[in-house]
């Protein structure tokens, strides 16, 4: 099977042969499928390669994390190492990181709400007033809209939502539509 990035490639490319027509959703299957319970070396669904984040959003636009940042709750080894090692982009539609002086607060802390879970840490922000958090225990990715919703799933982990992240950068981004690669 081909790697993540080579499919990314397949789907975001325009072709304007009747191959296209094929390759475009094949690509997006495979890419559905790679993201369907497989695990790697790294615990995550996807290995991503370090430089592909800095490469599209620019290296001053990735967020990396420090063991400081994470709270005690986020007790899921391979999205720590994930959120250190790779990171993730820090404005990249549709979600926004946390940018308070707290670095990845629990919802308890972010809304001072003591009714709040403390094992969900919160990333950032999607449209609607939904906030993305990780589940520190497992490193399931859910949405929670505080203070009527109850978590619902998002992402199977911290890579996947990376990866949906780069590949919608990909296709709004001049560039990428044309086939051009950024330098």
């Amino acid at each position: 099977m081909p790697s993540p990035l080579t499919l990314a490639r397949l789907t975001t490319a325009r072709r304007p042969s009747p191959a296209g027509l094929f390759w475009n959703p094949a690509a997006l299957i495979g890419c559905v499928l790679l993201s369907t319970g497989r695990r790697t070396a790294s615990g995550l669904t996807l290995d991503l390669p370090h430089r592909l984040l800095a490469r599209d959003f620019g290296r001053s636009r990735v967020v990396r994390f420090e063991d400081l940042d994470f709270p005690p709750a986020l007790t899921h080894e391979p999205t720590r190492r994930f959120l250190r090692d790779t990171g993730l982009p820090e404005d990249a539609f549709p979600l926004r990181l946390h940018q308070d002086d707290i670095a990845l607060p629990t919802l308890r802390e972010h809304y001072e709400d003591p009714d709040a879970p403390a094992h969900l840490i919160r990333l950032g922000t999607l449209p609607g007033d939904e906030d993305a958090v990780i589940d520190g225990t497992t490193g399931t990715i859910l949405t929670w809209h505080h203070p009527t919703s109850t978590p619902r799933p998002l992402t199977p982990d911290v890579s996947t939502l990376t990866y949906t992240l780069w590949l919608l950068h990909r296709t709004t981004t001049p560039e990428a539509v044309a086939g051009i690669e950024p330098a």
